[in-house]
């Protein structure tokens, strides 16, 4: 066959990864190491569209939209595997970072401040013997090249190759154009036994690039290299109405990236309903750019004359808006929705049908005790759920705070969020369907719980500790993070324990069950354990088949609260110590509450097992804030 009718293949990717990790580790700007390359995951602008399927899902557009301050913006999936069939390549691009290598060349050992060193030549890309990104080529012939594993970044995202001359020489007023060589005395990342040393023998240790004090690595620039252009010198990072200093960052560390996610569990839709109608008919829409403009549309179209006769000029316009990710309004707040959904009758709500994103059953045991019924107001066996995640942008260093009804909270002064694009008109999201469990709580029993006089005294701790400490170290206050309350952190305790027993016999792996906490006053409280996967895990049965077994599940949660392998220490911990950095920990610790990040919806904070049920440390009963002594005073 000629090569000129030969189908053009696409090359093949250098790394792969699930759409799952995308939002999670692989995102725009993440530093990822592959087999011959160290990269930087481009930005949105980047990507391949066409492997990008679009998602529906309203509530969620409106959360991105408020979030990223963006006119308009959609929400698809990360692109899908190679399909060379349909010609579509990669469609993540990734740029090769960083800059500087180190020559994997045996070089006879130097010494650093009197001890014998390791020592690698180290060299920037543009080095006239740089070979391909990867070789190094002297008189000795050529050598592999390994990507230097330290470069400087801030809390803001921002990120640049660490200037090792100016590093190096500003301390020692030596000559700019001497060879660098990168010593290591140790085996590990000991910043104290690893060197920057110039071919005349100026030294300096690594370690002194963690003295914020001294600057060493200058003040950031606020480069954004995922982004396909640098900032200009002139353009400086800011926090505080303060230059913003550069950081040392390991690339592989478990900081160097922070995903910034805004979930929602899909609401029912009525089958006719407005915005359903809408998104069947979003193309014919597409010419729309505002509300003067529908009578027109509607005069031409017999079609959209037809489905939205009878419709508001204002309220079609805000579901188009909506359905586009444009301005709404105030948004509410998302966990708000979801759980007047599922304190409400379901009759009219959940269905068994195959498009129906919601489906659940009111579950009553056989034999329900009287801390039961006290306790508990109705259980929910959600056979179909579906959840949708959208990843909006990053930080390094430190995590974003988010509210605890599910949205970001929007602040500069620690750590702002680090762009995705340049043009931003689109989110990377995911679709997950599961199961799970809802369990509903008697809101007169929690009120009365949470007035008791021990219950107030214990929250107490907790307040101090959360406005002197928690707030201080974010950069927040009081009014943009309340103080979670007494209930939110039972609720939250309680379903770790749930978890951790559940996980034991139920199928699913406890770091595959995830949580939702629900509390708000005015609508109720409760706790939803879920499951949510792409693929059949998250709809296995096995979580609502647990679901019938809530009662002994609830029994071995409060008997586990009651001693952990680490009391009387545990038990006693103090979130106000002067030297203690958990404000936000009760009794909580490794051994009994904390579980892996993935399943808590707060990062492992807000918890206490003395609220739950009473610890070795309780001797008055007068003291015992536990909700279990509460609703079954007889178990102690």
């Amino acid at each position: 066959m000629p090569a000129s009718n030969r189908r053009k293949q696409a090359p093949p990717p250098l790394g792969e990864a699930r759409q799952s990790q995308v939002l999670q580790m692989y995102g725009p700007g993440a530093m990822v190491d592959l087999p011959d390359y160290s990269v930087l995951i481009g930005g949105l602008d980047f990507w391949n569209e066409r492997g990008c399927d679009p998602i529906h899902e309203p509530r969620l557009l409106r959360l991105a939209q408020q979030a990223t301050g963006a006119a308009r913006v959609e929400l698809r999936t990360p692109p899908k595997e190679v399909d060379p069939l349909k010609n579509i390549s990669g469609s993540i691009k990734a740029l090769r970072f960083p800059e500087w290598s180190v020559v994997q060349k045996k070089i006879p050992d130097r010494q650093a401040f009197g001890v014998n060193c390791r020592a690698r030549l180290l060299v920037h890309y543009n080095d006239g013997c740089i070979k391909d990104w990867k070789k190094y080529q002297d008189q000795d012939g050529e050598h592999l090249l390994v990507p230097v594993r330290f470069v400087m970044a801030c809390a803001h995202g921002h990120l640049s190759d660490i200037g090792w001359r100016d590093f190096c020489f500003r301390q020692f007023r030596c000559k700019n154009t001497e060879r660098l060589y990168l010593l290591e005395a140790g085996t590990g990342n000991d910043f104290t036994q690893i060197f920057v040393q110039s071919e005349s023998g100026a030294t300096r240790k690594l370690a002194d690039a963690l003295i914020q004090e001294m600057n060493p690595l200058g003040e950031c620039k606020g480069r954004t290299p995922w982004l396909g252009r640098f900032s200009r010198e002139s353009e400086k990072c800011m926090t505080d109405g303060k230059p913003t200093k550069n950081r040392l960052l390991v690339r592989s560390a478990t900081n160097a990236y922070f995903s910034e996610t805004i979930s929602v569990i899909s609401l029912p839709e009525e089958a006719d309903g407005l915005a359903k109608k809408i998104t069947e008919l979003k193309d014919e829409l597409e010419g729309i750019e505002s509300e003067a403009e529908i009578p027109m549309a509607l005069k031409y179209n017999p079609r959209l004359k037809n489905v939205f006769e009878g419709v508001e000029l204002a309220a079609l316009w805000q579901a188009i808006e909506a359905n586009r990710g444009g301005p709404t309004g105030e948004v509410p707040q998302p966990k708000d929705e979801e759980l007047r959904l599922l304190v409400g009758p379901m009759d009219g709500v959940s269905s068994s049908a195959e498009d129906s994103p919601f489906d659940a059953a009111v579950w009553t045991p056989d034999h329900a005790y009287e801390w039961f019924q006290k306790a508990i107001k109705r259980v929910l066996l959600v056979r179909r759920l579906r959840e949708v995640q959208a990843l909006i942008g990053f930080t390094r260093f430190t995590s974003r705070t988010s509210s605890l009804g599910g949205l970001p909270i929007e602040t500069t002064k620690s750590n702002a969020r680090a762009p995705l694009a340049n043009n931003l008109s689109w989110l990377p999201a995911s679709e997950n369907k599961g199961e799970g469990i809802f369990i509903e709580f008697d809101p007169a029993t929690i009120k009365s719980w949470a007035s008791s006089d021990a219950v107030m005294r214990r929250t107490g701790q907790f307040s101090k500790a959360f406005e002197n400490k928690w707030l201080k170290s974010r950069g927040l206050d009081d009014e943009q993070f309340p103080f979670p309350g007494a209930p939110y952190i039972l609720l939250r305790s309680l379903s770790h324990l749930l978890i951790t027993e559940m996980g034991l016999d139920c199928g699913y792996s406890s770091s595959s069950i995830r949580e939702r906490i629900y509390a708000n006053s005015e609508i109720g409280y409760g706790i939803l354990l879920f499951t949510s996967s792409s693929g059949s895990e998250g709809t296995l049965g096995g979580l609502v088949d647990a679901g019938k077994r809530i009662v002994t599940y609830l029994e071995r949660a409060f008997e586990r609260a009651q001693l952990c392998s680490n009391d009387p220490f545990c038990s006693e911990h103090d979130p106000n110590h002067e030297f203690d950095i958990r404000p936000t920990h009760g009794a909580a610790c490794h051994g009994c509450l904390l579980i892996a990040e993935t399943s808590c919806e707060q990062g492992n904070e807000f918890l206490d097992r003395s609220l739950v049920s009473r610890t070795v440390s309780v001797v008055d009963d007068a003291d015992d804030p536990s909700f279990w002594s509460f609703i079954n005073p007889e178990a102690n």
